[in-house]
Formats: structure tokens, sequence, C-alpha cells
């Protein structure tokens, strides 16, 4: 996570305008950016920031898709708000269920 962020944040960097579609954008980086590193660090307020904004996410993305009417409308929520909503998720599970959640197994005969 803290790879993806650190990506996206050195793309946007190298723009050359910071307008407000540059500030829209960093707001989620920056989520990802601290949660990432506060997973890394082991600190409990970074399981709670993750919960949150996961659950932001996904009622942001469902709102896109129910609500917003446009092309691209759904892909853009998926691309956006659902799937990041997902890999926040499968990060803040504790090791052992993360690997079966990634193999597909059940957590208990890993």
């Amino acid at each position: 996570m803290v790879g993806w962020g650190s990506l996206v944040l050195f793309a946007f960097l190298s723009l050359k305008e910071f307008g407000p579609h540059f500030w829209k954008a960093m707001v989620p980086v920056a989520l990802e950016l601290a949660i990432g590193l506060g997973l890394l660090l082991r600190r409990r307020w970074a399981w709670v920031l993750g919960v949150t904004t996961s659950l932001v996410f996904i009622a942001e993305g469902v709102r896109r898709i129910v609500f917003v009417r446009g092309e691209y409308v759904v892909l853009d929520a998926l691309i956006h708000y659902l799937v990041p909503a997902m890999v926040i998720l499968a990060c803040l599970l504790p090791g052992k269920a993360r690997r079966a959640f990634l193999r597909g197994k059940r957590a208990d005969v890993v």
C-alpha cells in the first residue's frame, strides 16, 4: 500500500499545475500512505483509520454508482473507491487470515 501510494504521489507531483483536481486526488493518497506507514509501525490508530477510510470509500463508491449519471461512472467508482477500499481492508487482516484470503483457503487450515 505504501508503494502504490508513493507511485501515485510521485506521478501527481510531476504535474506542472497544482489545481483543485490535484488536491482532491491527494486526499486518498495521503490516507493510504498514512495507513500503510501506521500498519508498518504496528499502530492502533492505523487500523481505526483504515476501517473508517474503507467505509467512507465504499459509501462514496456506492453513492456514485447509484446516484451519479454519466459515462464510465461504474468503472470510475470501482477504480477510485471500491478497489482501494478492498485493498485497505485486505491489508488490515491479521497475517494468517490475509494469507488465507489471498490464497482462497480457510484461515485455520494454512
